[in-house]
């Protein structure tokens, strides 16, 4: 399943990278959220490749939707996170593939095809970028921390979030927004950020992501400080030493 899972990031990706510069026509979902063909093109090429091996498994796809299919085993699949950085040919977005067995996601990658970074995950087995283990930062202080988040498509939540953000501004040394939420959460994973949330984000976003993080010795939650799943809008993420500090600002 591991060799798999990345071959089927690192195809898509060529697809993608095809197409970096000049994506074609662009469609809107909403006003706020673009979808291109090439999403279309890398979602339908890892689902080619993962059902050729494992034709009964099922699917949660950005594009797709949802595609049961009575299996035990789910792979969800963002074939571009970050399109909108894509489309302005900003180097920051990836191609997410996380693997869940009954609800828990137990393996993930988060592959960034304009650096080649491969970020990767197994339950239990740690968290690596490009075979490097990866490891949380020990910061213990908020004002050490640098932040970061995402803003989804909806203006009345984005704003909600921006509003949080202003609250606390000040609260940290630094906030940052990359336009990818798995890259956001990679990051947190890779101790150049420290903390991550969102109002509303979905499964294909960040499964993948949030089990680098753990994986890395970080913490996810939902907004409420409950276990993340699946179905949960809001995410925070952390190094786990600042994880109540940091709820505790956003309510």
């Amino acid at each position: 399943m591991k060799s798999l899972m990345l071959n089927a990031a690192k195809e898509a990706s060529k697809i993608v990278m095809k197409y970096y510069g000049h994506p074609g026509k662009l469609g809107y979902k909403n006003p706020r959220s673009i979808v291109t063909k090439v999403d279309i093109l890398s979602e339908k090429k890892i689902m080619e490749l993962i059902s050729k091996k494992f034709p009964a498994h099922n699917f949660l796809t950005e594009e797709s939707g949802t595609i049961k299919k009575g299996s035990e085993y789910t792979w969800i699949i963002d074939p571009i996170d970050g399109t909108t950085n894509f489309v302005s040919g900003m180097p920051q977005f990836a191609v997410s593939i996380g693997l869940a067995k009954n609800g828990d996601v137990f393996m993930g990658a988060v592959y960034n095809p304009c650096t080649d970074d491969m970020y990767f995950a197994e339950k239990g087995k740690g968290s690596f970028l490009n075979g490097k283990r990866l490891k949380v930062s020990n910061k213990k202080a908020l004002i050490e921390s640098i932040a970061t988040f995402s803003l989804p498509s909806n203006i009345t939540v984005s704003r909600k979030t921006l509003t949080t953000l202003s609250k606390n501004y000040g609260t940290f040394r630094g906030i940052r927004n990359f336009g990818s939420a798995a890259l956001n959460l990679c990051y947190i994973a890779e101790a150049k950020m420290d903390l991550y949330f969102t109002l509303d984000i979905k499964a294909w976003d960040a499964a993948a992501a949030k089990l680098i993080v753990e994986e890395a010795g970080g913490k996810i939650t939902n907004l409420n400080n409950k276990k993340w799943e699946l179905n949960d809008k809001t995410m925070v993420a952390s190094n786990r030493i600042l994880h109540d500090k940091f709820i505790g600002l956003l309510k």
